[in-house]
């Protein structure tokens, strides 16, 4: 069976691709297909959805195909924002199938940056449609977001294929977490349990086997989900021992590397590019009135990177970076903050995002220098 994985257009490439990477390692008799075509939720019917801290931290009991919405380790409630109902969201997987003429017997899941108004991070219909809400994971669970996102592009395949609807998921579900995929997870707490035991529990073996659920498919899931375990044991261990990882900046382009995570790459724009190159050279720190003093610095930076042909535009960006009034920067600084976040976590992230000492009011990178280098 086939699995096509579609994303809309606010979901970062990066994490996108380190998806697939995930999933392909494992790629028989479930195959995962990579989609060319992003796609846009621009025309979603949303609404505004307001949720102070309880209701925000529990799972609604109302089906199973999926898990939480996002948790942050610093969000002020009550939090407020645009939400759409699953069914208008998986609209984008219908639309999918029919376009592109796809068998019913294969699954079609969109990784997506809307938030839904069930507050669930992931469904799964009855169609074997399903979509995995992309943000914010990292800050819950310290890791590469790939990894949760991951889990869950498994997980609702799983329940979509053991339960004939929500009804019947329902009545197998574990209320309580004992570390098994079926966890219901109403705690959102739970769901890091449930990814580090990689493990389906012995009445759920069961109920697949009366149900004649797929060996060959099982054997991946299992393979899949112990991938995962791996890498965020490792995380945690490296973050215990090591701290930081080093960070290689490789090649002209200074492709950003974190050698001791499996050389994982933090994609950033030429701007982006430009504004961490510029505060790594500064251990110091910056004032964030000051930045017009370094306008130069920021050229030249910007010119390594540029990959244009309108002038203007490149000076329009210069300039825009350098006006204190301008919210060019804090938005480049914010971007950068939210992509190294997505690939290792809040707490491994405070090593290399730009933000603020409290102590000098400073811009900085606290990441030892020794810890950097640069080939060719």
């Amino acid at each position: 069976m086939n699995v096509y994985l579609l994303k809309d257009s606010k979901v970062s490439d990066s994490i996108y691709d380190e998806v697939i990477k995930l999933l392909k390692q494992f790629n028989s008799p479930l195959y995962f297909i990579n989609s060319e075509v992003e796609t846009h939720l621009d025309d979603l019917v949303v609404e505004l959805d307001t949720r102070d801290e309880i209701k925000f931290n529990k799972r609604d009991a109302c089906g199973i195909m999926a898990s939480l919405s996002f948790e942050h380790c610093q969000i002020d409630f009550p939090v407020e924002r645009e939400v759409a109902s699953p069914e208008d969201i998986l609209k984008i997987c219908y639309d999918f199938r029919k376009t592109h003429d796809i068998a019913d017997k294969h699954f079609v899941i969109l990784l997506t940056e809307q938030a839904n108004n069930l507050n669930w991070f992931s469904f799964g219909d009855t169609n074997n449609n399903a979509f995995v809400h992309t943000s914010d994971w990292g800050y819950y669970l310290e890791c590469n977001s790939a990894y949760p996102i991951t889990y869950e592009v498994i997980a609702n395949i799983y329940y979509m294929i053991l339960f004939v609807n929500m009804d019947d998921a329902m009545i197998y579900t574990h209320k309580e977490a004992k570390g098994c995929i079926n966890d219901f997870c109403e705690q959102k707490k739970d769901i890091k349990l449930k990814m580090r035991t990689a493990d389906i529990c012995l009445s759920c073996q069961d109920l697949m086997r009366d149900r004649n659920f797929p060996i060959s498919i099982t054997q991946q899931i299992i393979e899949i989900m112990e991938c995962l375990r791996k890498k965020l044991v490792s995380l945690d261990m490296l973050v215990n021992q090591l701290g930081a990882s080093k960070v290689e900046f490789r090649g002209y382009t200074k492709k950003m590397l974190l050698t001791d995570l499996d050389n994982t790459e933090i994609k950033f724009t030429p701007l982006e590019k430009t504004v961490y190159h510029f505060f790594l050279d500064h251990p110091e720190g910056i004032m964030a009135n000051c930045i017009k003093e370094s306008e130069q610095e920021l050229r030249d930076w910007y010119s390594r990177f540029f990959n244009g042909n309108n002038l203007a535009n490149f000076e329009n960006s210069i300039t825009n970076l350098c006006d204190y009034l301008n919210p060019s920067m804090q938005e480049k600084v914010s971007s950068i903050k939210r992509k190294i976040v997505d690939a290792v976590g809040s707490r491994l992230a405070s090593h290399y995002i730009i933000e603020k000492d409290q102590n000098d009011d400073l811009y900085k990178i606290k990441l030892d220098r020794a810890k950097i280098s640069h080939t060719n």
